[in-house]
This record gives structure tokens, sequence and C-alpha cells, in this order.
């Protein structure tokens, strides 16, 4: 299973449509991707809390720990990671819940811009030690239907790529 985590936590924004949109088509490939939505939920970071932590920090890790790969879509805000998506990273460090996990990174923004929020990501990954990859795939507002989500067929196409990517990044590799 492939958990997909916006970092945008307003319900029409572009990024959770393309999430939805890559669970759609990666589910024709018999891939599960499951969209989670309990970076809502977590609380502000406090690392006093790391011996007991709130049960909605439990299940955010867990759900981190348990996936085979982790697939992001996170707008730029104030050039750089918005503060209730960098609160969830935050929760991952003392469980390590990252830690050597394949992660795929949407870019979705126009040409031109994001790319101050993937130098933030790529810094505050790499301090997780995840596996990322940062994927490109630019949706317009004008890409979405009137209903707020993506059936544009060269998006799904290559959504679904960058799910088989990591799925097969997922993949343990045994020892010959």
């Amino acid at each position: 299973m492939i958990l997909a985590l916006s970092g945008s936590l307003n319900p029409a924004s572009i990024n959770r449509a393309v999430l939805r949109a890559a669970a759609s088509a990666a589910a024709r490939d018999g891939i599960l991707v499951t969209v989670d939505d309990s970076v809502r939920a977590l609380p502000h970071f406090d690392p006093a809390l790391e011996e007991a932590p709130p049960e909605p920090v439990l299940r955010f890790r867990a759900a981190c720990e348990s996936a085979a790969g982790v697939l992001l879509a996170v707008p730029e805000y104030a050039f750089g990671i918005p503060g209730a998506f960098k609160n969830a990273l935050d929760w991952t460090v003392g469980s390590g819940s990252l830690y050597r996990k394949p992660v795929a990174v949407l870019g979705v923004a126009p040409p031109g811009r994001g790319t101050h929020v993937r130098e933030a990501l790529r810094l505050v990954l790499t301090a997780l030690g995840a596996d990322d990859d940062y994927h490109w795939v630019p949706v317009a507002r004008s890409d979405l239907r009137q209903d707020g989500e993506v059936d544009e067929p060269r998006i799904l196409a290559e959504l679904a790529g960058v799910v088989r990517d990591l799925a097969l990044r997922a993949i343990p590799v045994s020892a010959a």
C-alpha cells in the first residue's frame, strides 16, 4: 500500500485532486494508494510529548510505517513547506517513521513555481533519512473538471507512471 499525503489542508486543492487521481490511475495497475487526511488532526509538535505521543500522532506514524512507500503532493507557501505539513514531518523524527522509506514527491505547480518547496522538502526528507525522488507533473486549474477532479489522460498516465516507479522502489530486493 502506498500512502498519499497532501501538504495542503484545503479539501479543494490541486494537490489533493492530483493524489486522488494518482490513486485512481494506480488502481488500474493493481496498486493500492490510500489518500490520508490525518495531517489535519495532528497537534503542534512538542518534543516533551515524545515519551507518550497523542493518539493522532501514533496513528499517523503507524500509517507511515506500514506503507510500502509514500506519495507527497505539497504546495509552496511563503517559499517553503506549509506549516501544518512541516509539523507532520516533524512528528516522524522521533519514531523514524520515514527512515529509508521510498518517497515520491509530486510537483504540480505551474512551470517556474514550486522550486523553494522542493528544495525545502529535499532538506527535510534527507534529515529524516527518507529515500526521496521528485517528479514534475504540472497541473493547472484548467486541467481540473468542474467538480475539481483530474481526468486529463496525459496527467493520469504520468501519475500512474510515478506510482508504478514508487511501487517498484518499495519492493524489497532480496540478496542474491
